[in-house]
């Protein structure tokens, strides 16, 4: 995995990059103001959906079969190897991330900051002890981390709490080993395929704070964070990382850890950046 390009990737989030890409595919007919694109409800996989062919089928004067085939084959080499595309029944488009995909957006999650939006909208103030839950997460999840750090499982470049930079940088492993010598993803526990998935899903749901021109509707920044937290409560509770687990599968260790860094990248970013809330470091 080119980790020297993460950063470099204009797209922000995994829907915005396919949003660019269906633009791509239909260039030549003009381009459309909304494309149809959607996650399906299967937490063990990342799959999006897209009904565009039938949305154009009146315009292309075309069967939908006909034109989300020659979609498919103008999206696959524009996202290769991040998804796998192929046509389902109704000429309905599926994207797949696969494995390298998914360690592609996991890196970027964990390693890159995200931007801040100047016209972003704060959420309405929430309670405290409503609040306090997202905010242990994060403070468990930088706790985990720093504990990783002086285990030297991992190594983070500037550990003091007093000094943390907003998104804590790997001096090492880096890349996170993400994927096996088989070319998979280590990560295949239950509980870490539904981290995974919420992770993404509450980055998709930031889309529209990317993206003013798509905002239509407010976003439920609690709502998001607290999904995440429990998320990763679960995780917490059944995926271990110290014991055997540290001796005898290391990368399996440190994946496990760059799903916390991750975590705790977007519980910061959405605590701090839209809840007006303090993360803390430690409780």
């Amino acid at each position: 995995m080119d980790t020297a390009n993460i950063s470099q990737c204009p797209e922000v989030t995994v829907k915005c990059f396919l949003l660019s890409k269906f633009q791509s595919a239909i260039a030549q007919q003009g381009k459309l103001k909304e494309i149809p694109l959607n996650r399906s409800k299967d937490s063990a996989r990342v799959v999006y959906v897209s009904a565009i062919a039938l949305k154009l089928a009146k315009t292309w004067q075309q069967t939908p079969q006909t034109i989300a085939a020659k979609l498919a084959e103008t999206l696959e080499p524009l996202c290769c190897p991040d998804f796998a595309v192929k046509v389902a029944g109704a000429g309905i488009i599926e994207l797949e991330l696969t494995d390298a995909g998914l360690a592609f957006w996991l890196q970027r999650l964990a390693q890159t900051n995200l931007p801040v939006s100047e016209s972003r909208i704060l959420s309405p103030v929430v309670s405290a002890d409503r609040l306090f839950p997202i905010q242990y997460s994060h403070a468990r999840c930088c706790s985990l981390l720093r504990m990783a750090h002086r285990d030297r499982i991992i190594a983070i470049a500037q550990p003091d709490v007093a000094t943390a930079p907003q998104i804590w940088s790997l001096a090492s492993p880096n890349p996170i080993p993400w994927i096996d010598e088989g070319d998979r993803l280590r990560l295949v526990h239950p509980a870490e395929r539904r981290l995974i998935s919420q992770l993404l899903t509450v980055l998709d749901n930031l889309y529209p704070t990317f993206d003013v021109k798509n905002r239509e509707q407010p976003v439920n920044y609690f709502k998001l964070a607290n999904s995440l937290s429990e998320a990763f409560q679960i995780f917490y509770s059944q995926c271990r990382i110290w014991g055997e687990v540290k001796i005898d599968h290391p990368k399996l260790a440190q994946a496990r850890l760059g799903l916390i860094l991750a975590t705790q990248s977007l519980l910061r970013f959405i605590l701090e950046e839209f809840l007006n809330a303090i993360a803390p470091l430690e409780l």
